[in-house]
């Protein structure tokens, strides 16, 4: 319980800060007009080559950034962008500018090289070929968001719990039972009475204290009912019963192999599934589905609901057989079976299962 409560602190503190980080955006345009598409660390950000491109809600990080002409005889430019939070960099993408006093250097430089025979001398007076480049234009700070409470609900784990032990000490435990028969007559001037009853058993380590008692303000005649209170009070020889860790998360019904010991909070799996569906490319979906369910655990219906979010059968049964190590009902795999278009694929993966071993 204790594991459970710091969870939800934690989950609690950290998904607000993860959403709240993503606000930094970056724009690149042509100084020229020509069409590019941007590539930042591996992944692609626009399908369709442009003039002007935005990207929104950015993580702050470190990004390699590519910009890929549309015409192959332009080729690229790069640039590393470290990106702070709550900022709006632009940049402009433009053939680099030829000086007189760069192509002085350039024309040094190479004339040194061919003084040392490094260069052909051909090259030292060949005119430097026009390169693009991507400069930094403005940097505009956003609003930060005002931090909303956020509620976090932790799925709550049926525990495996052992017999309670019992090693000295003592233990008093108190029990009160009310019990009603119909509506009593109720005189106020009657007095209370009762019974005391006294158990002890040394050898067994066992006190019972038991007191019966009739409160005043009822009356017990022929055919009449009767209010009754027993507390009883046991003493143990012993210390508090002491409940068993939990070993992993226990699903309702299910008894089979896991693969895994604790499924993802259903929060933390919602945010994950939105951050894999606003991918624009297939294979983006794909690279990014696998990096958050590396360190992460996931129940049967969950995989089968994220290869849907897939187009392609391949994606799908990649996702799939990656999924197989970071599953927690295992017994239950053979649900992600129906998010399949062709039964060969089904036999593929089931191929793929029995070679785990697992």
């Amino acid at each position: 319980m204790k594991n459970t409560v710091i969870l939800t602190l934690l989950l609690s503190v950290i998904l607000p800060l993860g959403i709240m980080a993503q606000t930094s955006n970056l724009i690149f345009f042509a100084e020229n007009g020509e069409k590019f598409t941007v590539v930042m660390n591996g992944l692609r950000y626009n399908e369709t080559p442009s003039t002007n491109v935005r990207i929104t809600d950015l993580a702050p990080a470190v990004y390699k950034v590519k910009a890929i002409f549309e015409d192959p005889s332009l080729g690229s430019v790069t640039k590393t962008i470290p990106l702070e939070s709550y900022r709006e960099i632009t940049f402009n993408i433009r053939l680099k500018k030829q000086t007189i006093a760069g192509k002085t250097a350039v024309r040094m430089t190479k004339q040194v090289g061919r003084d040392l025979n490094v260069v052909d001398s051909a090259d030292v007076y060949a005119d430097p070929k026009e390169k693009y480049v991507m400069r930094f234009i403005s940097e505009v700070p956003l609003a930060m968001p005002v931090q909303q409470q956020t509620v976090v609900t932790q799925q709550q784990p049926v525990y495996n719990t052992q017999p309670a032990t019992v090693q000295g000490g003592t233990v008093t435990t108190q029990t009160t039972t009310t019990t009603v028969r119909g509506t009593p007559q109720t005189v106020t001037s009657a007095p209370s009475a009762g019974v005391n009853m006294h158990i002890n058993d040394p050898d067994l380590g066992v006190n019972v204290n038991m007191s019966v008692g009739v409160p005043a303000g009822t009356v017990v005649t022929s055919g009449g009912t009767v209010q009754q209170t027993t507390t009883t009070t046991t003493t143990y020889g012993g210390t508090p019963p002491v409940q068993a860790q939990p070993s992993h998360y226990i699903m309702p019904g299910y008894n089979g192999p896991i693969g895994c010991p604790w499924p993802m909070d259903q929060n933390a799996y919602r945010s994950a599934m939105g951050s894999i569906t606003k991918q624009s490319f297939e294979e983006n979906k794909l690279q990014v589905a696998k990096q958050v369910f590396t360190t992460n655990c996931l129940t049967s219906a969950q995989v089968g609901e994220i290869m849907r979010l897939f187009t392609f059968e391949e994606s799908r049964l990649d996702f799939a057989k990656f999924a197989y190590g970071h599953t927690f009902d295992l017994g239950n795999y053979f649900m992600v079976n129906d998010a399949f278009t062709f039964s060969s694929s089904v036999d593929e993966l089931n191929d793929y299962i029995r070679s785990t071993g697992r």
